[in-house]
């Protein structure tokens, strides 16, 4: 007697099914990660492990008044007979202080080896190399160090040392270091 296709032994006729079914998966699996790495690339976090993908925009205001006071002299007095001529200011003898090297560091509480982020502004310090230093018995040097760009530096820095522990940045070119911050790592 001969074999019939209704007949072809169920090994058979499973292998095929899996097979039909591994390619299926191979197809949706294919069409399901293009759509999602073009959400991603269209949301823009495609990038994420590459750090900002833009500078920052935050401006911190230098507290230097823009304008002086002698350039708004007080108005005639209306009973005042003659009109008093208006005197150019002269220029102030005020030396501009150098502009602070500033810190945040957010957040202030993190579990060990947690990321703490560092951010600021060094205005006037474009292209510098801060080092990032913590307080151990007097400042020392951490493994990390930003560049400014556009005024502003970002970084992290991970450590699995409990307590509180302060941070800061310093201008390796000219010495100059930020404001300490405390952080939490409990």
């Amino acid at each position: 007697m001969a074999r019939t296709d209704d007949e072809a032994p169920w090994t058979r006729q499973l292998l095929v099914g899996l097979g039909a079914l591994v390619a299926i998966s191979l197809l949706v699996g294919t069409v399901v990660g293009a759509m999602a790495l073009g959400a991603a690339k269209l949301t823009g976090i495609d990038g994420a492990g590459r750090g900002p993908t833009q500078e920052p925009s935050l401006v911190i205001p230098t507290g230097e008044p823009s304008t002086s006071p002698e350039a708004f002299p007080d108005p005639p007095a209306a009973d005042d007979p003659t009109p008093t001529e208006v005197s150019t200011p002269k220029p102030s003898k005020r030396t501009k202080k150098p502009r602070p090297l500033s810190l945040q560091a957010f957040p202030r509480s993190v579990s060990p080896g947690e990321r703490i982020n560092l951010t600021g502004v060094y205005p006037g310090g474009e292209g510098a190399t801060l080092q990032v230093q913590r307080f151990e018995n007097g400042w020392t040097d951490f493994p990390v160090s930003a560049r400014v760009s556009g005024g502003t530096f970002t970084t992290y820095v991970l450590t699995s040392r409990t307590g509180e522990s302060r941070w800061r940045v310093q201008d390796t070119g000219s010495g100059r270091a930020s404001n300490p911050v405390r952080v939490t790592i409990r």
